[in-house]
């Protein structure tokens, strides 16, 4: 979610935006992808069944009935065309950018296509649907409430910074639930693959990841934003050298570990751009105080790291 956000903050500022301003509009993107989430949730549960019964995994689909199993999907289904017609159109590249998201976990869910069960098709589809076309929608969103035309540069830059955030997340996840998707019987793109034979496809990807931000990054050229980038490196050094957190892309090792850019993208960036915000725009301040009420967490963690590197 504060992934997303931050993605919305910096298309308006690189559009000299004022973010309180589009506060609502924002709002109302986020209700939309809540939705979305909610469907896929759902039909992910509805179609894992049978595979989590045979690995002991809780699914509370399994004791609904029938006609539950279709109401529910039914219903996300029928709000999410309501937010197109109703909010998206006529953004029509944000009506795609919506859509495409519900149409990729169908088919990732879905037999007899079910791409969770196909590999690469399915990192992918994840990969996606959960942040590629989300991202894609926060930026064409924002350009359309602020009466500007797209810039495809900065759509490619999030293209490539949410593909490569994207596979490394659904990654992360088949490869820790490696050994119970064997157990069970489940074939995904891990299960193929020895997590050790993955370590230099696991450094690319990471490469491109952080030439995207680092692209972002300079896109902006806010000197806050910046600032914000340095005390990140300083974070990973000392969480490595004073706390013992090896940085993790993919691959868990065999120790206490720290994944690389998640606190960036979920902490630090956002909140680099809502300070910039709150210098110099008005009302800015308000958007920032509600943001970190409703995600303190993170910033609390990075903030409790800090000072236990520095005083250990």
């Amino acid at each position: 979610m504060t992934t997303l956000l931050s993605i919305a903050y910096a298309t308006l500022i690189l559009n000299d935006q004022n973010i309180f301003d589009h506060a609502t509009t924002i709002l109302l993107i986020l209700l939309s992808l809540v939705v979305g989430a909610g469907y896929v949730s759902i039909i992910n549960d509805i179609t894992d069944i049978d595979d989590d019964l045979a690995a002991g995994k809780t699914n509370r689909m399994a004791s609904a009935s029938k006609t539950l199993r279709f109401v529910l999907p039914f219903i996300c289904i029928l709000i999410g065309v309501s937010f197109i017609v109703f909010f998206y159109w006529p953004d029509y590249l944000s009506c795609i950018f919506y859509l495409i998201p519900w149409i990729l976990f169908s088919m990732y869910s879905f037999r007899p296509i079910r791409l969770k069960n196909r590999g690469i098709l399915g990192v992918f589809a994840d990969a996606g649907g959960s942040h590629i076309f989300t991202s894609l929608l926060m930026v064409s969103s924002m350009y359309f409430a602020a009466g500007k035309k797209v810039d495809y540069f900065w759509l490619l830059l999030v293209s490539i910074w949410a593909l490569c955030y994207g596979m490394r997340g659904i990654l992360w996840h088949q490869f820790h639930d490696r050994n119970n998707d064997i157990r069970s019987g489940i074939q995904t793109f891990a299960t193929k693959r020895q997590p050790a034979n993955f370590r230099s496809a696991e450094r690319i990807i990471f490469t491109f990841e952080l030439l995207a931000t680092i692209g972002i990054l300079l896109k902006l050229n806010n000197l806050i934003c910046y600032l914000g980038g340095l005390i990140y490196v300083i974070l990973i050094l000392l969480r490595y050298k004073r706390l013992n957190l090896y940085p993790l892309i993919i691959i868990e090792p065999n120790r206490p570990y720290q994944i690389m850019m998640l606190d960036f993208m979920q902490a630090i960036f956002p909140l680099s751009l809502l300070l910039f915000a709150a210098f110099t725009q008005p009302k800015g301040w308000i958007v920032l105080v509600v943001h970190f009420v409703l995600f303190p967490f993170k910033t609390i963690q990075i903030l409790k790291d800090l000072k236990h590197a520095i005083l250990k």
